[in-house]
């Protein structure tokens, strides 16, 4: 008998619990080998999409109703049948499983399908997720996040559309990776930012602590840097290009992710191109103030009206409000 006939044979006797122990130790053999992987999914994925779901005996509403009078106290009466019910093939494909590695996500995805979720911030609006592998993320205004119900396989990949603080849980056997377009960034445990917004030509990756890989893929080319603790890579994806530089203030990140923004004499250009990212709005600034400097803390949590007039109060400026769109001036 070929090795693929008797494999298919094998497993019918397993499933059936007729094996003997000799015919028990050639089926895993052949599963150790590993030479057969299409035709091993193929079974388990026949089994599993023929079972015929019937409730146990005596566990109906009607037969528990009818055999106790007291509501507290339910007793379940066992009872033989003949063949197998689908606890107990689940069981039998489970331990086919359990007997190498290489089946377990196939058929985790078979029996429990993985959902993908999405999880939305409106302009001036921030939220806070809680991942299946217990990594923390802080979601930035007007950015969207797309994340599985749980991770299977050898990644825990997201995608992420605008700005987003990440700490995420070590395993080292599983990297956690941030898809946004054709930038992606890999780490295995640490905390940083991911700034990439939707038709912005820079995406900005601002390491706290750790280490990630950050890659830029394009018709074919891949440009790839590592940064660490206090690092930053801005990649511009219209000229195909990776910048690396050190980034001593990157646990301003920390405060950023809820909304506290701390200025160190940025340009007012600089902290206006924060507010526009922040609240989602258009303003525009003066020819004479984009360079004037800004010191000063602000809280994006608060309505723009009041971070405006915070602003203005320090820079000694002025600001007005025309058809929806902004102005900061003398």
């Amino acid at each position: 008998m070929e090795e693929k006939e008797q494999l298919k044979y094998l497993y019918r006797l397993y499933l059936t619990n007729l094996c003997t122990e000799e015919e028990l130790k050639k089926f895993f053999s052949l599963l150790n080998e590993q030479k057969y992987d299409k035709e091993m999914m193929a079974l388990l994925s026949h089994t599993w999409d023929n079972l015929e779901v019937r409730p146990e005996g005596n566990l109906s509403p009607e037969s528990l109703l009818k055999e106790n009078t007291d509501p507290k106290i339910i007793t379940l009466k066992p009872e033989r049948k003949r063949g197998f019910t689908i606890w107990k093939i689940a069981a039998a494909i489970l331990l086919v499983v359990g007997a190498g590695y290489l089946y377990r996500t196939e058929v985790l995805n078979m029996v429990s399908p993985v959902h993908e979720r999405q999880l939305l911030s409106a302009a001036g609006e921030r939220r806070q997720l809680l991942l299946p592998d217990g990594t923390r993320v802080w979601l930035g205004p007007g950015s969207r996040l797309d994340y599985p119900n749980r991770f299977n396989g050898e990644k825990r990949m997201v995608k992420l559309e605008g700005e987003a603080f990440f700490d995420v849980v070590h395993d080292s056997n599983q990297p956690f990776i941030i898809q946004t377009d054709e930038v992606s960034t890999t780490v295995l445990g640490t905390s940083f930012n991911v700034r990439a917004y939707k038709g912005k030509e820079n995406v900005e990756v601002t390491l706290v602590t750790g280490k990630v890989a950050v890659a830029l893929k394009n018709k074919g080319k891949t440009l790839q840097n590592t940064i660490e603790n206090n690092q930053q890579i801005i990649v511009n994806k219209a000229d195909f290009s990776l910048v690396k530089r050190n980034y001593p203030n990157a646990s301003s990140y920390l405060n950023k992710r809820i909304g506290v923004f701390d200025y160190n004499g940025e340009s007012l250009e600089f902290v206006v191109n924060d507010l526009k990212a922040q609240y989602g709005v258009e303003i525009n600034i003066e020819p004479a103030l984009l360079t004037r400097s800004f010191y000063g803390e602000l809280k994006m949590t608060d309505s723009l009206e009041h971070t405006l007039n915070k602003l203005s109060t320090v820079m000694e400026t002025k600001w007005s409000k025309s058809e929806g769109k902004y102005v900061i001036k003398e």
